[in-house]
């Protein structure tokens, strides 16, 4: 008796777990078929009477690269000198900002100077109006914490820019 009980759960469970194992996908609706309608198309530039459609030439698109910047320039080049003069160029103006590093600053009586060395390990003065760098810059301030240079150069699209570079003192290590 318990082996027929036993052969009976069995075979209800396999008969009820065959049963959850497909989904039936619902009738698809019936859709009413459309008699279709060709219309012939019309040659380019003439108007359709029957269908009261006008069709109107497409034009074709040409690119005039006049006045515009090229796609394939860089961006990120090196900026140019918005102003060139006839006067030969110093040491200091044939150096980048980033060539240059900052060993000392005097600030006290009189005008604020501060002393660069260039990667020749020659140092020079820079005070207010000193030209310094590549892209015509000029010194317009010397304080504490550095030098600021101002230069104007032509950015990517051709307009004169102007920035105004820092030349920091290196951070002292060690004991203070």
């Amino acid at each position: 008796m318990m082996h027929r009980s036993l052969l009976l759960l069995l075979l209800g469970m396999v008969v009820f777990f065959a049963g959850c194992g497909e989904d039936v996908a619902p009738p698809a609706p019936q859709t009413q078929k459309q008699d279709k309608v060709e219309v012939p198309m019309p040659k380019a530039g003439t108007v359709a009477d029957n269908a009261g459609v006008e069709v109107v030439d497409v034009p074709t698109y040409r690119y005039d690269p006049a006045d515009r910047r090229d796609p394939f320039k860089v961006l990120l080049e090196q900026r140019k000198p918005a102003f060139l003069s006839d006067e030969p160029l110093t040491p200091l103006q044939q150096l980048d900002l980033g060539q240059l590093r900052l060993t000392g600053v005097i600030v006290g009586k009189g005008d604020p100077m501060a002393m660069v060395s260039a990667p020749g390990g020659k140092s020079y003065i820079l005070k207010k109006g000193v030209k310094v760098g590549r892209n015509n810059g000029v010194v317009v301030g010397v304080d504490p914490e550095g030098v600021s240079v101002q230069e104007k150069y032509y950015d990517f699209v051709g307009e004169v820019r102007e920035s105004v570079q820092k030349i920091e003192l290196p951070k002292r290590e060690g004991a203070n």
